[in-house]
């Protein structure tokens, strides 16, 4: 496992510009302000991962350079080993885990959304604190999630939940609610006012005004295909039920279904990312549909898994058109 999280860190984390995030996290490494006070200051306000990483490195390395690619390889080295130690500790199904993984989300979360990506992985060891109602342990993880992210307030909302024993029922009900919403074009945001409470989501939404950025499409296939596991999920949940994660994981993947829908008429980057945060349970979740088969019959399940990644892979690497041909300065 080692030398996995090795190559797939320095192959994410030495990339050069081949995603469409790339520049804005060069910048911000290279032109870092010297002063704590001067970053609190920035017109747009960002995690303080962004101001502390690169002046750590400055510590060691005098060229601006080498501090860049520092900071780029510690963001997927944390985002790479984070997810496949919870993979070891987690999943039954290491292998179907990984490919899980490596199919999709690696390549969003470490070589694009890599803020995300690396609290996304804290998260997914939180799972047995979470568990467990360990609140100590599962709040301090939270807590350098939101370090990194400070989207990671989502990750509030699965233990609010699970605090209050919502019936796996309401999960249901909240999905079709939620779906009615994408439907009929219901702003949840400006309904809730949280445009106004959050001056972030205000921004946002006004510069998917002026971008007249295009509306989410909720008939995605990733949003699909988390839909149809949630229906073969709810057809076996009582035989699944008592398996070890697997209610907490699955409502967890219902509530990043919610967030989609509810989120879908505000902005593209509102419920896609919200989604996709969230989502990173999926890798320890959709193995588990093996546990609903017959031992004989358990090839339906590796066929279900393996035909989803590679579907996920070929739409990410050719149909996606989010990435440039793979650079790297350390492979090359």
């Amino acid at each position: 496992m080692v030398i996995l999280i090795i190559f797939l860190a320095l192959f994410a984390g030495t990339r050069l510009d081949i995603d469409q995030d790339y520049h804005m996290y060069y910048k911000n490494f290279l032109y870092i302000e010297d002063s704590l006070k001067d970053f609190n200051n920035r017109e747009i306000s960002i995690e303080y991962n962004i101001f502390f990483l690169p002046h750590f490195f400055e510590i060691f390395f005098n060229n601006n350079l080498t501090v860049v690619r520092s900071v780029f390889l510690t963001f997927a080295l944390l985002g790479v080993s984070t997810k496949l130690i919870a993979i070891k500790k987690y999943s039954d199904y290491f292998f179907l885990s990984v490919i899980s993984y490596m199919s999709y989300l690696y390549f969003m979360m470490e070589m694009t959304t890599i803020r995300a990506g690396v609290a996304a992985g804290f998260y997914l060891l939180s799972i047995k604190a979470l568990e467990e109602k360990n609140n100590k342990v599962f709040f301090a993880i939270v807590a350098v999630c939101f370090f990194f992210h400070s989207s990671s307030i989502l990750f509030l909302l699965p233990w609010i939940l699970n605090k209050i024993r919502l019936q796996i029922k309401y999960y249901y009900l909240l999905i079709f609610i939620s779906f009615l919403s994408a439907v009929f074009k219901i702003n949840v945001l400006t309904l809730l006012l949280l445009d106004r409470i959050f001056p972030r989501v205000d921004t946002y939404m006004k510069v998917m005004e002026w971008q007249k950025e295009d509306e989410t499409n909720i008939f995605n296939f990733r949003t699909l295909f988390a839909l149809l596991m949630v229906v073969l999920f709810a057809f076996f949940y009582k035989k699944l039920k008592d398996v070890k994660y697997f209610d907490l994981l699955f409502k967890i993947h219902m509530v990043s279904i919610i967030l989609f829908f509810f989120l879908s008429t505000s902005a593209q980057v509102f419920s896609t990312r919200s989604f996709e945060l969230l989502s990173v349970v999926q890798i320890l979740l959709y193995p588990m549909i093996l546990k609903a088969f017959h031992p004989k019959l358990r090839i339906l399940g590796w066929t279900l898994i393996f035909a989803f990644s590679l579907i996920q892979l070929y739409y990410i690497i050719s149909v996606a058109d989010i990435y440039k041909p793979y650079k790297s300065w350390f492979f090359n």
